[in-house]
């Protein structure tokens, strides 16, 4: 919708011009209507039409008077002039003063004057479309810190403005972050509720897509406007911009926000905001939040101990899955630890898998996107708690209470020195039965199932770059020699070979 202002000081004629069409119909809204010069002028720094319609002859201030203080005010304003004379150096001079057009009263009808607005509109739209592409490549330059002089005049710019920060959620699927990109509709929607000026105290300057699912609007600040609403303004804008996406379906945001900047610092600014973007899922999810500090360089955390500790739990050790997973987590809430964050959960999904792939078994996946760091907990928690459950349930099934003590014994305990007669000692019975009890409900001796626990948890540790020493000494072998032999007799390769083709192969992934 086009504003358009009207001025004339005899109100009959400003009644005509008003009635003269439908204007909402064609596309246009009459923001305000004048009955002279002076009180246009008021007007519009309330209303800031794009286009002024005046009569030219006015006591006080005439049209073209009203004209050049228009464009003094802003140069883009497009007038068009009426009047009741066929008067050539009226006309000349309107064009001095960069009127548009120049129309004369006694032929203006709904037709002439429709044409006249379709022409006006179209020169309007031409140059808005002129003009934001300028401003948008002025702004890439001033983000960038590279140099935009006399792209944009200090006037037009101001020294008063602030950043968004709009970016489209990365949800979790089924353990990975998955990149999503704004929607045709979302993109729409944006370009709409960006561009909303807040009265005559904020206004729109331009915005950039930095991907496919970031975008960042710069705004203006009135220079009358006092601190304290100024901060009000930001933040009612804020409000506006998410409640329209929030209407969308399936539009899950995020938006950053800073308080009043000057020019010079918005690249500065803009970097801190891509630093924080990232940040985005330890916050809950479709709200606004200001800039701020980022949390301090993170130290590289080490998961090996508390995997095989969540692993014990799923077999029945002695802290439950869900407690074991919440754990891990809270080292990572603690701090933001980002990194650590994107460490853990292909370790997490590994962890999975590997225990499927053991036990022939599926963890419970719901196919949902998870947009917060609590969303992800939660499914990591019902996943690992459902194939605790199961492994449960299949040994309840089919073992007697002794054989599952002994499996969650060896699940527990593989890395430390065991034998027939270890276990012996745990349960108070001969070592020899104990053998006999296990390989005939188990299908397999307790030295084949103790060996075949530690040779997949030496793959673990190898795959995560452990050494073939500490792996050895990890998994209850004494020296790495006697384990590179056992290795190799089960998993058909040497430990530095195994070693060598998970490198080769996480770096292939990369």
């Amino acid at each position: 919708m086009v504003n358009v202002m009207l001025v004339d000081d005899e109100v009959l004629a400003l009644d005509y011009l008003k009635n003269l069409i439908d204007w909402e119909a064609h596309g246009y809204h009459v923001a305000g209507c004048a009955s002279s010069g002076k009180r246009a002028l008021e007007l519009y720094e309330k209303t800031m039409p794009e286009i002024v319609i005046s009569d030219i002859r006015m006591p006080v201030m005439d049209g073209l008077e009203l004209t050049r203080h228009l464009k003094e005010k802003n140069r883009e304003v497009l007038v068009v002039l009426l009047s009741a004379y066929g008067d050539f150096e009226y006309a000349k001079k309107g064009i001095e003063y960069g009127v548009s057009n120049y129309l004369l009263k006694h032929e203006l009808s709904e037709e002439l004057l429709l044409a006249e607005l379709r022409r006006v509109k179209k020169q309007f739209l031409e140059r808005d479309r002129s003009r934001k592409i300028c401003r948008k490549y002025f702004m890439e330059q001033l983000i960038y810190e590279q140099s935009a002089e006399g792209q944009m005049g200090e006037e037009e710019l101001g020294n008063r403005l602030f950043l968004l920060f709009l970016h489209k959620r990365s949800p979790v699927v089924k353990g990975e972050f998955v990149e999503e990109r704004w929607s045709e509709e979302e993109g729409r929607c944006l370009e709409e509720v960006l561009e909303e000026n807040i009265g005559d105290k904020i206004f729109y300057v331009s915005d950039v897509s930095i991907t496919g699912n970031s975008r960042i609007a710069l705004y203006r600040i009135k220079n009358t406007t006092s601190i304290s609403e100024t901060d009000s303004l930001i933040r009612e804008k804020c409000a506006g911009v998410c409640a329209s996406l929030r209407a969308l379906p399936d539009c899950r945001f995020h938006m950053i926000y800073s308080q009043e900047i000057k020019p010079g610092e918005i690249s500065g600014t803009f970097r801190k905001m891509s630093r924080q973007i990232r940040y985005a899922v330890f916050q809950e999810a479709d709200r606004s939040y200001p800039v701020q500090e980022l949390p301090p360089g993170e130290k590289k955390i080490l998961w090996g101990e508390q995997m095989q500790t969540l692993k014990n739990a799923v077999y029945g050790g002695q802290e439950d899955p869900a407690a074991a997973v919440r754990r891990l987590f809270d080292t990572i809430h603690e701090e933001e630890k980002l990194e650590a964050c994107k460490a853990l959960m292909p370790l997490l999904n590994n962890l999975l898998r590997m225990i499927e792939e053991e036990e022939g078994m599926t963890a419970l996946v719901e196919e949902q996107k998870l947009y917060t760091m609590e969303e992800i907990e939660k499914d990591y928690e019902k996943r690992f708690q459902s194939l605790h459950e199961q492994i449960l349930g299949r040994e309840e099934g089919g073992y007697s209470k002794l054989t599952r003590e002994m499996l969650h014994y060896i699940r527990k305990n593989y890395g430390q020195e065991m034998s027939l007669d270890t276990l012996g000692e745990e349960f108070q019975m001969n070592g020899v039965y104990l053998g006999q009890i296990f390989k005939k409900e188990v299908g397999v001796t307790f030295l084949k199932y103790l060996t075949g626990v530690r040779i997949e948890e030496a793959k673990r540790l190898l795959g995560e770059n452990c050494t073939v020493a500490e792996t050895a000494r990890r998994v209850g072998y004494q020296t790495s020699q006697y384990f590179s032999r056992i290795f190799l007799r089960e998993a058909g390769m040497k430990p530095q070979e195994y070693k060598r083709w998970k490198e080769k192969e996480r770096k292939e992934s990369i």
